[in-house]
């Protein structure tokens, strides 16, 4: 009994009485107990003793609230409906409210007062983890303004333009009237219909890349979205007994934490995979970089050759009786002497096998560079768009029907063939993948328990279990609607599945 009693941190005294015990040890197994609440009688030196308890049954759900700005919302009256109850509460100058906890597996719903003092529901969170974090955006941005004289700039003509303005700053300026202007610049809505939130920051980058591509800026979001990893930061928080509101101590005396990991869905440009020589945004292997980087025209390209990476030299070559000018394209090491391809090998499998001391790793100063500007931004972004780019066309030199399709359809293949690579990526939009190399890739993306569940669901086979699992995963992280202001601009979706159905050659 006295061990029930410190599990659900209540005097054992309390229990007994509760449940009309006569004898402490007289409890059977099955038996149901009635649990007092620990304010109703004080804790004695034994229940003292064996304070703070080891059993913890409680989901912890932490929320934040930001807003259009991506800057937290204070002193917003938040409501929170959990197990039949409300509690209410008002964010700090973090935007966030005390961590709101259940023993069950269960919905939460958030509320919160709007300024006509009337409440609005605003979210459902579905408790599943042990712990969950949660970013709630509002679409607005609320500032103080106050009634007084403008001493903002005069206007000079009608067809003054204004000025941009970054993310919710304020300006005060005059109308073509005269009138004072109180100007709060916001992201949505603006002229190309571009949401992207805490990625707000790489807005210039990715329209720069549509231009250069012919790509909507929404669909290289979208792509980014699904490429790239995001960044998450690991909280520890004090796992606290729901009755007694006290830490939990584990058997050494310290005190037991619960993980939580915070993610707001930025984008995280020094991304390194554990696996492989993955890195940056946008996670290219590094044979794949050092291959876009001797591609002309590239993005990367235009870099290599800005720094003197890469340079052409003309050789003369004899073809029969005739002698004939040949290009060759070299990569200058950091000592001055160059490196070209060979008979068997191209200049990146050249410079992979003499020049890569490990993963991501050269033991040559000017090719550890290159290697390196996977870590910027632009580079990374405007290099998977090139490669998506090239992929497209391969798939048409390949006679797949591609130039019909509008921009979500052209996305999710990008995607597709940046996933699989060219080759994979053609057998499996013909359907003519084998099942080792489906049982493979399945198993590096999903691990080997959870390809060979999917595989026993689909008669054994991994060709099956690899297309319903891939098809389902790109149709649900390409979403074009999400990175627009106003989603009613969207062209209807269709699903990978269709698309390449579509596509094949006749």
């Amino acid at each position: 009994m006295s061990l029930i009693a410190v599990a659900f941190g209540v005097n054992v005294r309390a229990l007994v009485k509760l449940n009309c015990i006569n004898s402490p040890i007289s409890i059977r197994k099955g038996q149901k107990l009635r649990i007092p609440d620990a304010e109703e009688i004080p804790m004695t030196p034994f229940d003292l003793k064996h304070k703070p308890i080891q059993i913890d049954f409680s989901r912890l759900l932490a929320l934040e609230f930001f807003d259009a700005a991506n800057m937290p919302i204070s002193g917003m009256n938040v409501a929170i409906h959990l197990d039949g109850k409300v509690e209410k509460y008002k964010t700090d100058a973090n935007g966030k409210i005390p961590h709101i906890t259940s023993d069950e597996k269960t919905v939460v719903q958030v509320h919160v007062e709007k300024t006509n003092l009337d409440w609005k529901k605003i979210s459902e969170i579905q408790l599943e983890n042990e712990a969950t974090f949660a970013r709630l955006i509002s679409p607005k941005i609320k500032l103080q303004s106050t009634m007084k004289v403008h001493n903002g700039p005069a206007q000079t003509a009608r067809t003054d333009k204004p000025e941009p303005q970054a993310v919710a700053t304020e300006t005060l300026t005059r109308s073509a009237n005269g009138n004072p202007v109180h100007k709060i610049a916001m992201e949505c809505p603006n002229q190309e219909n571009l949401k992207l939130g805490t990625n707000f920051k790489y807005r210039d980058i990715i329209i720069a890349a549509g231009k250069r591509s012919g790509f909507s800026p929404q669909a290289i979001a979208a792509i980014m979205n699904a490429e790239a990893a995001t960044l998450t930061v690991i909280e520890y928080i004090p796992k606290i007994n729901k009755k007694t509101k006290l830490p939990i101590l584990g058997k050494d005396g310290k005190v037991l934490m619960k993980k939580l990991l915070r993610n707001d869905g930025e984008w995280d440009v020094n991304s390194a995979s554990p696996a492989s020589s993955a890195r940056g945004m946008t996670q290219f292997l590094d044979g794949s970089w050092i291959a876009q980087a001797v591609i002309d025209g590239s993005f990367v390209n235009s870099r290599a050759k800005k720094e003197g990476w890469l340079t052409i030299r003309k050789i003369a070559v004899k073809q029969k009786k005739n002698s004939v000018e040949k290009q060759v394209i070299e990569f200058k090491l950091t000592d001055g002497n160059f490196v070209t391809a060979t008979k068997k090998h191209t200049l990146a499998q050249v410079l992979i096998a003499k020049h890569l001391t490990s993963r991501a790793t050269s033991n040559d100063e000017n090719l550890q560079k290159l290697l390196d500007l996977r870590y910027e931004a632009e580079y990374s972004i405007h290099a998977a768009v090139d490669y998506g780019t090239q992929n497209l066309d391969g798939l048409r030199d390949k006679e797949f029907r591609i130039d019909d399709l509008n921009d979500g359809d052209k996305a999710k293949l990008v995607y597709l063939t940046h996933h699989l690579g060219l080759g994979d990526g053609k057998s499996f939009i013909n359907n003519t993948m084998g099942e080792a190399t489906a049982k493979n890739l399945l198993i590096t993306q999903i691990g080997d328990e959870a390809a060979a569940i999917r595989a026993a669901n689909e008669g054994g086979e991994y060709v099956k279990a690899h297309r319903k699992w891939l098809f389902g995963f790109i149709d649900m992280k390409i979403d074009l609607p999400a990175k627009m202001c106003d989603k009613s601009k969207a062209e209807p979706a269709r699903s990978l599945l269709a698309i390449t159905e579509a596509i094949r050659p006749a």
